[in-house]
């Protein structure tokens, strides 16, 4: 019964589970449910894209707006939107490069990717109730707003204004923490929360760095 009453975080991917009918499904103009169950063997591949993208926009509408339904994203985990995160600011940070010091495309990446790993390592390591690919998700898509900086620091104010661009990076350096902990705080030992947001800190101030010191 005590586990009954725990807090269900076991996370399936997209909120996807087996099929079982063609019956769930759901039009193309209806509301996406993630706890639904998906016939997806038989239906068109535009509509499986479209719910997918939508799916992974829900989960960047909960890092804009942390104060929302916090047990989705752990719960219905993906790692389609970090991907595209640094994936994409790997190639701005890259295109910005004029000279031999600008940081390439594999280092941009392997810095945010393997960055995310270590900080989720950290946090299984010091007994956090939340799966690895969870935390992963998680850090993952709270790099959106540094990412959104880098964007406007890159194509709008490149070299230039860097009390402006300083500023920006700061904001998305901030909002990515606060939504990443507003996420986390609730896995981990309070003796041990302090422990867990310094590295999270940490690696979102490498990589607010790396946009200022680019851009």
């Amino acid at each position: 019964m005590a586990a009954e009453q725990t807090a269900n975080l076991s996370g399936n991917i997209a909120g996807m589970s087996a099929p079982k009918s063609s019956s769930n499904r759901r039009g193309p103009m209806q509301e996406v449910d993630l706890d639904a169950e998906f016939d997806t063997l038989e239906e068109p591949v535009w509509d499986t894209v479209k719910r997918d993208v939508l799916t992974v926009g829900a989960k960047f509408t909960h890092v804009v707006l942390p104060h929302g339904d916090k047990q989705q994203l752990l719960r219905d985990w993906d790692l389609w939107g970090p991907l595209f995160i640094c994936v994409g600011l790997a190639l701005l940070l890259q295109h910005n490069g004029g000279t031999e010091s600008a940081p390439q495309f594999t280092q941009v990446f392997t810095i945010t990717f393997f960055g995310s790993v270590i900080v989720t390592a950290n946090i299984k390591l010091l007994g956090g109730n939340i799966s690895f690919f969870q935390s992963l998700c998680v850090i993952g898509y709270c790099l959106l707003p540094p990412f959104v900086a880098a964007v406007l620091c890159s194509l709008f104010l490149h070299g230039i204004a860097f009390p402006l661009r300083l500023l920006i990076t700061s904001i998305g350096f901030v909002w990515s923490t606060y939504a990443s902990m507003g996420f986390l705080a609730g896995c981990q030992p309070d003796k041990k929360r302090l422990l867990v947001i310094y590295p999270v800190f940490l690696f979102y101030f490498v990589v607010s760095w790396m946009i200022i010191s680019h851009s």
